[in-house]
């Protein structure tokens, strides 16, 4: 069961001033500053005040500062101990484990703190889709030509953006289309300006990002956050091919069960399973 500082947070997370989702997020995503620091420090940390950080913890419930930190401490040393649980047959012995068993933490992380809701909107919007535009520049271009390649084969429908080829093409979707980008620190600001332009256009907006405050979340209409300890390239991969795959099975199981699915999905990627 999630702790109240999660579900809370979730919440109102919407509702929030920008101060207050500054604080929000990174609660969500590197929770062990609030677990080990004062309020003080956290604020400097993030980049607000004391007092907005005392604010915060009102806003979702608590008495102060001391009382979040209190169940954010108590949650982190549950989920550590059921951390040492699960690794115990997979000690790290060498440099290689070590290396994977920090990708199994950081997937169990994003597990935590995963938005169903969300999650199914995004699969929902993608499936109703007549046509599906996937774009991620730089390093974030892989994440974009996995999900292309995987949506192709199994719903028929999809785009990979180049923007080299694809100017306008925006203007000529069908009117049930959606756009799904990859935006990840340091922010393309090409990715940013095709998900303003997509919105101004009436197109849906699915954006898959390392921060509930990062600029494309202005345009998005439905957001994934990517939670990271850290913002290394490395340490982001495992975990967004992973929410992606997640989101790849549940669209392959709603739109077999309809009977729905291409052919080439069998031939090419079901076969092989």
């Amino acid at each position: 069961m999630q702790p109240k500082y999660l579900i809370q947070t979730n919440k109102n997370f919407p509702t929030l001033t920008k101060g207050l989702k500054k604080v929000a997020d990174h609660l969500l995503s590197e929770p062990m500053i609030f677990a080990i620091h004062p309020a003080k420090k956290v604020g400097s940390i993030i980049g607000v005040s004391e007092t907005m950080v005392i604010r915060f913890c009102h806003t979702i419930g608590y008495s102060g500062y001391s009382d979040l930190q209190q169940e954010v401490r108590k949650h982190l040393l549950d989920l550590k101990q059921t951390n040492e649980i699960y690794d115990e047959d997979i000690r790290e012995t060498n440099s290689f484990s070590k290396s994977m068993s920090t990708d199994i933490a950081h997937i169990r992380n994003n597990m935590e703190h995963l938005e169903i809701e969300k999650m199914e909107q995004v699969v929902d919007t993608i499936i109703n889709s007549e046509r599906v535009v996937v774009a991620g520049y730089y390093h974030s271009f892989s994440y974009a030509h996995w999900m292309y390649f995987n949506l192709n084969y199994t719903l028929g429908n999809a785009v990979l953006y180049r923007p080299e080829n694809d100017a306008g093409l925006l203007d000529l979707l069908p009117e049930k289309a959606c756009i799904v980008i990859f935006s990840f620190y340091r922010y393309a600001l090409d990715t940013i300006r095709l998900a303003e332009e997509a919105k101004s256009k009436g197109i849906k907006v699915v954006a898959i990002t390392d921060s509930r405050v990062s600029p494309i979340v202005e345009f998005a209409d439905l957001v994934i956050p990517i939670n990271s300890n850290n913002k290394t390239l490395l340490s982001k991969g495992p975990v967004t091919l992973s929410l992606v795959n997640s989101l790849l099975h549940e669209m392959i199981q709603r739109v077999e069960d309809r009977g729905k699915i291409r052919s080439t999905y069998k031939f090419f990627i079901k076969e092989g399973e």
